[in-house]
């Protein structure tokens, strides 16, 4: 509303010619922290509930909150809609998550009997 725009209306021009719509990059921006912050999340969560290091989670989560901003301001909203920090948001996420779950298997290994 503030951009007098609907969905579905362009607006402005990227550098090869192609429509910008302003409420598409904000949804897709929304949409990408709903698809894997809450994940990310439920991940630290499960590392807590096990004694992982506080410290370390703390770091963890602050990484993850850098990243997400990456993603967003230098990779979304950055030129062309694909600026250096969205790579960097994209894979750092991902490596958070499989750190993550690592780390919950490591603190969880006695139940499963290594």
């Amino acid at each position: 509303m503030q951009n007098e725009k609907w969905i579905g209306d362009k607006t402005g021009k990227t550098a090869e010619g192609q429509d910008v719509d302003p409420l598409q990059v904000e949804t897709s921006c929304h949409r990408n922290y709903v698809e894997n912050v809450p994940l990310a999340l439920l991940l630290a969560g499960i590392v807590e509930l096990n004694g992982g290091d506080r410290k370390a989670l703390n770091t963890a989560l602050g990484v993850l909150l850098l990243l997400r901003i990456l993603h967003v301001e230098f990779g979304l909203k950055g030129p062309n809609n694909a600026g250096f920090g969205r790579t960097f948001g994209y894979f750092g996420t991902q490596s958070y998550m499989v750190g993550m779950a690592g780390y919950a298997a490591y603190l969880v290994k006695g139940y499963w009997g290594f």
